[in-house]
């Protein structure tokens, strides 16, 4: 925390956080409804009942985009989220039906009855269970301990916290560990026993491809591939692009597409300058990611990794300068928390 600034007063934290649940539970209790149709369509599938889960599958996209109009959310950060569930539910949906004459097999022992499977296949973004799966460890990652990491992380948020606040990159790293940390933090406390770790430790990061498919989430690395990669890859090649063109475009593609999900889930409290930030962020590192296989392959080296880290500072400190991100923990208006808008 910025040890020069006042502290911040708790009656002022209580209040917002208190509108900011109020809103989240009339969101999630309208977004039940979706998520429900959502389990309900796998299970139907799984059944072999295709026409219902046709049906289901349509009518769980329909309610998720239609739950703002339902239960409409003045807070900014809960419309954030919203957006986020809007997104990740329809995602899940579509990639499930590009999957649908295949669905990913049970693969972490005895097959679970029909009701279980559906719910294992709707709850792990990864499908770790399953084979083929998005889980990507790179052998530097594979022991280590996720609590001991998620502290590494939480004191190196800590110690910028206490440097100035006005420079884009400390801004871009403190939200880069925010993420860390959240996300982490639920990984922790809701995944299945068999999950493994979400993220590998950052600093050990040595190459963008590195970076994006074994040390940052792959969380949405699925819908990624079916409803961006694979259509360019083998859309394109059928044109007759050559493949390494086509393959180089679909891994922007895919990029892009998480451009997209991140602009629209926090299209509420971003700016449009801030949201376009965030899509060149994304198309930016898909081309940075391609440009470094081109030259690199697979080989480590330390130019390699310096580049990676120059390449990815700079980019993030980029994105960072055009939002107006609160100087540290201490300046985040916590009582007017429900009304930052253009941020």
């Amino acid at each position: 925390m910025n040890f020069s600034s006042p502290a911040v007063p708790l009656n002022d934290v209580a209040s917002g956080l208190t509108q900011l649940g109020h809103e989240l539970i009339k969101a999630t209790s309208v977004l039940l409804i979706p998520t429900e149709l959502l389990y309900f369509s796998i299970y139907f599938h799984v059944k072999g009942v295709y026409k219902l889960y046709k049906v289901l599958t349509f009518m769980s996209i329909a309610a998720f985009w239609l739950s703002p109009l339902v239960a409409p959310i003045s807070c900014g950060p809960a419309r954030c989220l919203q957006n986020f569930a809007i997104a990740i539910g329809t995602m899940k949906l579509l990639d499930i039906w590009v999957r649908r004459h295949s669905l990913p097999t049970y693969s972490a022992g005895r097959r679970p009855p029909d009701w279980l499977y559906a719910l294992i296949a709707m709850t792990e973004l990864r499908y770790e269970s399953f084979t083929p799966n998005n889980v990507r460890v790179s052998i530097d990652h594979e022991n280590f301990s996720e609590p001991l990491q998620l502290g590494i992380h939480i004191a190196a948020f800590v110690l910028l916290q206490a440097l100035p606040q006005n420079l884009p990159t400390i801004l871009a790293f403190e939200v880069l560990l925010s993420i860390y940390i959240i996300w982490t933090g639920l990984q922790l406390l809701l995944r299945y026993k068999s999950s493994p770790a979400l993220f590998g430790p950052l600093y050990l990061t040595d190459s963008l491809t590195g970076f994006w498919s074994e040390t940052w989430h792959n969380a949405f690395a699925s819908p990624c591939t079916s409803l961006a990669y694979q259509p360019l890859r083998h859309g394109l090649a059928r044109c007759g692009v050559p493949v390494v063109i086509a393959r180089a475009l679909g891994v922007i593609g895919a990029f892009s597409l998480m451009g997209l999900f991140h602009a629209y889930a926090l299209s509420p409290i971003l700016t449009h300058k801030a949201l376009f930030r965030i899509g060149v962020f994304f198309l930016l590192n898909g081309v940075g990611t391609v440009v470094e296989a081109m030259i690199w392959g697979r080989k480590r080296h330390w130019v390699k990794a310096t580049l990676a880290w120059i390449f990815e500072t700079a980019l993030a400190s980029w994105t960072a300068s055009g939002m107006n991100i609160p100087s540290g923990v201490s300046k985040v208006p916590w009582k007017q928390v429900c009304n930052i808008s253009g941020l």
